[in-house]
């Protein structure tokens, strides 16, 4: 018996099931909804909920069904990269603010102070934490998830189901992708390097004139101290540039 995918296909399955694909892909690492506090199960959920809601809207950019099943398989392949695409460089956006959090840890002297992050499921330092679950609600709270749903469904343009995509392109955009967000997420937490820097450059003065006394174990507290002040000054500023930077990330990659 000949296996025919018209028959197998027939209707709207196929176009949704090739919606699916990039939609499942792409809420993988979303914000919010791929965390990996989220039940796999919930994820699956919201991006059938997500699929049959727009797959109608998106059936004029899908190609026509394929007679073959090594092109279907191509074509369904092709569709999960693109997602998992897209969910990556949202993820690497969000690394931004973790970076940042990490070192703002280690120059206030809260580096060994962990607890549980949500956002990674994993032990993260105070700052860490905090800067990553602000980010989420910042996200939902300003509005900037609907930005993001219509940047997943501005792929189809850039990439269009059936068409070439140019892996050479994507592989450049992670790098560089991944390179802005350390960079970025270093520039965002440089004033606590400057100032641990000084911080560090003083104590030693004075440690050398005054050999008998342990300054650092006993400015440890005071260090702590300064850097919660400094970090409760400056964390408004940090959340909002990042916002930014995210929004104008976004908009220039995706939207169009």
């Amino acid at each position: 018996m000949v296996l025919n995918l018209e028959d197998l296909l027939s209707g709207h399955i196929f176009a949704f099931m090739i919606v699916f694909v990039r939609f499942a892909g792409a809420f993988l690492m979303f914000p919010g909804i791929g965390e990996a506090f989220v039940s796999p199960r919930i994820r699956m959920m919201f991006a059938l909920t997500f699929t049959f809601m727009m797959f109608p809207v998106l059936m004029p950019y899908l190609p026509p069904m394929p007679d073959q099943i090594p092109s279907l398989v191509l074509l369904i392949g092709t569709e999960s990269i693109v997602g998992i695409f897209f969910g990556t460089i949202m993820r690497l956006l969000l690394d931004i603010i973790a970076t940042s959090g990490s070192i703002i840890a280690m120059e206030i002297g809260l580096s060994n102070a962990m607890i549980l992050n949500p956002s990674l499921a994993t032990q993260s330092a105070l700052p860490s934490a905090f800067l990553g679950v602000a980010s989420i609600a910042l996200i939902f709270s300003t509005g900037l998830d609907s930005l993001l749903f219509r940047a997943l469904l501005d792929t189809y343009k850039i990439f269009p189901p059936g068409g070439d995509v140019i892996y050479g392109d994507i592989v450049q955009t992670f790098i560089h992708m991944v390179s802005q967000s350390f960079q970025i997420g270093v520039q965002l937490a440089m004033p606590f390097m400057v100032a641990g820097l000084l911080l560090y450059t003083v104590m030693g003065v004075m440690q050398r004139t005054m050999p008998q006394i342990q300054l650092f174990m006993v400015l440890i507290p005071v260090q702590i101290m300064g850097g919660f002040f400094a970090f409760a000054l400056v964390v408004g500023g940090i959340l909002a540039v990042w916002l930014k930077i995210y929004d104008d990330a976004v908009v220039s990659l995706f939207i169009r």
